[in-house]
């Protein structure tokens, strides 16, 4: 286990970590390639323990709590030795700091509004956060045990389900992951159909994450002017897919029946939408009270964003380059020269300026994807062929890198199933980005990411 411990660490130093997992008898660590994404992967031996790359390599320490938690891995010297989700109804403690003057503050796990349950246990002296520590996994839903025997096309709808947000996304991310499997490449028209569907999801999250940042930096008509173009975006949605949030929309060997069955009414609509969308950027970004109050909040140093393995827009904007869309192109997007947007800063500026030009450019993909397609209807999918084996599906969500793992058995049913989600990759991140900022600005910080729970508590 120590050779392919090093063989890890050096792989991880030199590569792009995508995190790690285990099935019932191995250990799996991913790595983004231009190709696609890979596993390095090792037979666990139960009289060994492995030894644990978190210490070093932070991008790994959730995973193998998770790892000890749920598949009873071992490992020596772990960054974290707590228990990765609940057990018996009682959460794991919160870790925190100490010292003269040194206060904890919780907030949650129940907050106002809809959203989720998380608990963020502050550690302050004063209202400057030293440290603050994460807790989730209230809502865990043990989705991928619960998709253990099924068959895998049939699985897809439950994918689809595991959040509302990256819908498209991980959709995506699983059809490949099949395909792969299958040795099938769906047709250009296809392609583009699923790209159009997802930059239309990049669009509904972006517009939603710019409105909050509004809301967390106190302008109202930021806030609701926002969320009004969202719900347009949303009812594009179920004009292009018969559902506001593209559930079943992306399906294994190709999109359903009926999927944009009228491109071109479909491009006039969004023509609509751009034009608005524009107009609200100008004012949003034009608004010097709100710039002043996201330059220098919730800064994550291009250090801090690579060791904890920050994907998307967090990841760009402190000084990152990777884009699953153009490190690792796949479907559509193979025929496109992508410009990434990027930053350095790591402040909620940053993020929101990454954000407003991958909103922007994914008009611009839209159209091109809907001028490739024309007038003519990618049709229904075709029939995939699985068997046994294991598949990766790797793409760029609104949040950041999706990627998703099935194992399979010699009739097609899942004997693994296993995701990283964008938002559990970065929940770490928004913690060390709360680090020297003061309390009150918990809101404004969070809303830059504007993480998802579901995903992290699959």
């Amino acid at each position: 286990m120590k050779a392919f411990a090093a063989a890890v660490a050096e792989r991880a130093r030199t590569g792009i970590p995508l995190g790690s997992y285990a099935s019932d008898e191995m250990l799996h660590y991913g790595f983004l390639e231009p190709t696609g994404p890979v596993l390095l992967s090792k037979r666990i031996d139960p009289a060994e323990p492995m030894p644990a790359l978190g210490p070093a390599f932070p991008v790994f320490a959730w995973d193998e709590r998770e790892m000890a938690d749920e598949r009873g891995v071992r490992f020596s010297d772990p960054a974290d030795a707590r228990p990765f989700w609940g057990h018996d109804g009682r959460m794991p403690e919160a870790i925190v700091a100490h010292g003269a003057g040194v206060m904890q503050v919780v907030v949650g796990p129940v907050h106002a509004g809809i959203i989720e349950p998380g608990r963020f246990t502050f550690s302050s002296g004063g209202e400057t956060v030293v440290h603050l520590d994460a807790q989730l996994g209230y809502a865990h839903r043990g989705v991928e045990r619960a998709l253990e025997g099924r068959p895998a096309l049939a699985a897809a709808r439950l994918v689809a389900r595991i959040c509302g947000s990256c819908s498209a996304a991980r959709s995506h991310a699983f059809a490949l992951a099949l395909e792969s499997l299958a040795g099938i490449i769906v047709s250009p028209a296809t392609a583009n159909a699923r790209l159009v569907l997802c930059e239309l999801e990049r669009i509904v999250n972006h517009l939603n994450d710019l409105a909050m940042s509004a809301s967390g930096a106190a302008w109202v008509p930021g806030f609701t002017r926002g969320m009004a173009l969202k719900e347009r975006a949303m009812r594009l949605c179920a004009v292009a897919s018969g559902h506001r949030l593209l559930f079943d929309a992306i399906v294994p060997g190709g999109i359903a029946d009926g999927v944009l069955a009228d491109p071109v009414s479909f491009g006039s609509l969004l023509e609509e939408l751009e034009g608005a969308v524009d107009d609200y950027l100008d004012a949003l970004f034009g608004n010097g009270s709100v710039i002043s109050r996201w330059r220098g909040a919730g800064i994550v140093p291009h250090t801090t964003a690579a060791a904890c393995g920050a994907v998307g827009p967090a990841h760009r904007a402190s000084g990152g380059e990777v884009d699953v869309r153009r490190t690792a192109p796949y479907g559509a997007y193979r025929d496109f020269q992508l410009t990434v947007a990027h930053a350095r800063r790591g402040d909620v500026l940053a993020r929101c300026r990454v954000k407003r030009a991958e909103l922007r450019a994914s008009f611009g993909l839209i159209a091109r994807g809907l001028g490739v397609m024309g007038e003519r209807v990618a049709g229904g999918p075709v029939r995939l062929e699985l068997g046994r084996g294991i598949g990766l599906g790797c793409v760029e969500g609104p949040r950041g890198t999706e990627l998703v793992a099935v194992h399979l058995d010699e009739d097609a049913c899942i004997e693994r199933f296993h995701a990283i989600s964008a938002s559990y990759r970065n929940w770490p991140v928004v913690a060390r980005a709360m680090e020297g900022n003061i309390i009150p600005d918990f809101p404004l910080v969070n809303k830059s990411f504007n993480l998802c729970y579901a995903c992290a508590d699959r």
